[in-house]
């Protein structure tokens, strides 16, 4: 595989030449780069009006990734950064002979996943995961104490797992759940869901009853709610 960097129509481009049937065009995020695949027999001339053609579809591609900040997706690799409590750390893979659960070196921002040498993503996604909800599990004991004495409520317990909303809270037996995710945010992020979850305890829907209690035990809860969810 042949690779170069080339500019057509002012677009700065990878090109990749494979051997490969037909050619493809990517833009990836985060900086919206253009990577084109071409096989091996085609021309320069070719590859210039196939990128020509497409100019209009990347600008307006590059400028959707740019303005929605839209993220490569994570691959979980070594020297990948993580975030961890708001803050970036460098992901180390190392041997499961060596280690046998995810640490973290707080000093130097490292945390070091046990995978074995041809570990697939997923394997090692899982490992992160399992910190962060050993994290979450770590830090909830406190936070909860203090919202239950904001908030006057107290859940029959709080469970950790991944799942697609931050909380949610089931009136039925006062059980809590909190997304093992939150343990890549701000501990004041963790303290939002909380509260938020605990006036479900008094009024389950999010109408203006429930608004008017966040104003009261989370007075700053929409500018922490924006920064939960960027």
């Amino acid at each position: 595989m042949a690779r170069e960097k080339i500019i057509i129509e002012d677009i700065n481009i990878t090109l990749e030449r494979k051997n490969i049937k037909n050619m493809y065009l990517r833009v990836l995020p985060p900086n919206g780069e253009v990577k084109v695949s071409a096989p091996l027999f085609v021309s320069d001339k070719d590859i210039i009006d196939f990128v020509r053609l497409r100019k209009e579809w990347i600008m307006s591609k590059q400028k959707l990734i740019l303005e929605n900040k839209i993220q490569s997706p994570l691959k979980y690799a070594d020297g990948e950064k993580h975030m961890l409590w708001a803050k970036e750390y460098t992901l180390k893979l190392v041997s499961k002979n060596d280690l046998k659960e995810a640490l973290v070196d707080w000093e130097n921002k490292i945390i070091y996943l046990p995978v074995p040498s041809r570990s697939k993503r997923e394997t090692r996604e899982k490992q992160l995961y399992e910190l962060y909800r050993k994290e979450l599990k770590r830090a909830i004991p406190p936070v909860l104490e203090k919202c239950v004495k904001i908030v006057g409520q107290r859940p029959s317990e709080v469970k950790v797992r991944n799942m697609k909303n931050w909380g949610n809270c089931r009136l039925q037996d006062r059980r809590v759940t909190l997304n093992l995710k939150l343990a890549k945010k701000d501990p004041e992020c963790l303290e939002y869901v909380m509260i938020h979850e605990l006036c479900h305890l008094i009024e389950f829907n999010h109408g203006k009853k429930f608004k008017r209690l966040m104003d009261i035990y989370c007075p700053n809860w929409k500018e922490i709610k924006k920064r939960l969810n960027e």
